[in-house]
């Protein structure tokens, strides 16, 4: 080679670092390792486990099953994130690498914001993951409204705050005993402020409000300001070389959660159209709410058990109906309650709600005087027992008892249209308050 080409050949220059591909690759680094994914499992678990262990409790309505994720969500999931984000912020200083990323080029807020990735994204995952399965297990058997998504994403974002709170306190305190303790008075807090009764409690990212009323629309976007609030300003009282910028999210805060303060329980709004009745067309007539829509089918089987027994007799009901006052019901009609609950248009205790509608046709109890003569008791005993009952409301001596037993089995040994008409008897005696005046069987 001669000294003109040696000359004239430009220097081979080093390729440049990747160095927009650095930062991605540190954070999906921070993400897949260490302890994020079983936080994102665990919260997961918490709230599917919380939420199908009293799914009886849902009735198969939106608003209720919303109910049950935020308590479930916040309340196990709440303590468990911030004790996460606890030990991921107390990493460095346990591995004693703290001077060493002091030393790095990015800044401090931009790694802060990297190593808490986890203890932010994994916990809001886990809980989208588990509320979308307990939508789709609900979604055939809703029957009336919609699914409330601003809701869930409030929740998301207290849950990410949590996790970011819990860094900035492990950050701080990075003792080894930090993060169970900050689970225990998470707990406590958010419990304190789940059900007490104070106008404090609508901050509280754990607090249902009233079971079944709706929520105002603006009420999800200004809670989730008001969760991210103390979040942001943790992070950046830590980790920002401007310490005058942790004002600005604190100011939003505030402001968030005056108005959520000042509304209070007007958050919360009665839905008429969810207490509007649904009826079939069989006879009798059996309605419940439309937002318990699902289980007509299940309540009609347990009235046809009762009309079963009742075929033909005079005076039976001809309607049934969910919801209201027995002593303002019309004659004729039986209004209950389905206290045992409903999950996928099932009744959670159909025996309850037969017992009942048992009570509700043949007992006396809500006009009932000081006492009852043996004749009373004795026809109830064996009217309740003819219904499949079994057993007396109320517990006698013996001699009362045999009377009773006596007269059940005369009401059975009875012809079916002497047995219709004494049963027809009885039931106007009921509406009557006066059961003792009817002829024994």
């Amino acid at each position: 080679m001669s000294a003109t080409d040696t000359l004239t050949t430009p220097p081979q220059t080093p390729p440049a670092a990747p160095r927009a591909q650095r930062a991605p690759r540190a954070r999906r680094t921070e993400l897949l390792r260490g302890h994020g994914p079983l936080t994102g499992a665990a919260v997961a678990g918490s709230v599917l486990v919380g939420v199908l262990a009293n799914r009886y409790s849902l009735g198969d309505s939106w608003a209720v099953l919303h109910g049950l994720l935020r308590e479930a969500g916040l309340l196990l999931g709440g303590p468990l994130t911030l004790a996460a984000g606890c030990w991921q912020g107390g990493r460095e200083r346990r591995r004693g690498t703290g001077d060493l990323l002091a030393s790095a080029a990015r800044s401090p807020l931009r790694r802060a914001l990297t190593a808490a990735l986890p203890s932010m994204v994994w916990p809001v995952l886990g809980y989208l993951a588990a509320t979308a399965v307990c939508l789709g297990v609900l979604l055939p058997y809703a029957s009336y409204g919609h699914p409330a998504w601003d809701l869930a994403a409030a929740d998301a974002v207290a849950l990410g705050a949590m996790g970011a709170l819990g860094f900035a306190a492990g950050r701080a305190l990075p003792w080894r005993f930090t993060a169970p303790l900050l689970a225990v008075a998470g707990y406590l807090l958010l419990a304190v402020g789940a059900y007490a009764e104070s106008g404090a409690t609508v901050l509280s990212p754990a607090y249902v409000g009233p079971r079944g009323d709706t929520v105002v629309w603006w009420a999800a976007p200004v809670a989730a300001v008001w969760y991210a609030g103390p979040a942001a300003a943790a992070l950046l009282a830590g980790h920002a070389r401007r310490r005058v910028l942790t004002v600005l999210p604190l100011v939003v805060a505030v402001a968030a959660a005056s108005v959520l303060y000042r509304s209070g329980d007007d958050l919360w709004r009665p839905d008429p159209a969810a207490s509007a009745l649904v009826c079939d067309q069989g006879t009798p007539t059996v309605c419940v709410r439309a937002v318990h829509g699902s289980a007509l089918p299940a309540v009609r089987a347990v009235v046809d058990r009762i009309d079963a027994r009742l075929d033909g007799v005079p005076g039976a009901p001809v309607r049934y109906r969910e919801g209201g006052s027995p002593e303002t019901a019309p004659p004729g009609e039986v209004r209950f309650q389905l206290y045992g609950g409903i999950f996928r248009g099932r009744l959670g205790d159909d025996g309850m709600l037969y017992r009942d509608f048992v009570y509700a046709v043949s007992s006396t109890v809500p006009c009932e005087r000081d006492g009852a003569d043996t004749r009373a008791y004795a026809n109830e005993y064996a009217a309740q027992e003819w219904l499949r009952l079994g057993r007396p409301l109320f517990p006698a001596n013996r001699a009362e008892n045999r009377v009773a037993r006596a007269a059940a089995e005369r009401l059975r040994a009875m012809t079916p249209d002497d047995r219709r008409a004494w049963l027809g008897r009885y039931l106007a005696g009921v509406r009557a308050c006066d059961t003792g005046a009817v002829p024994a069987p």
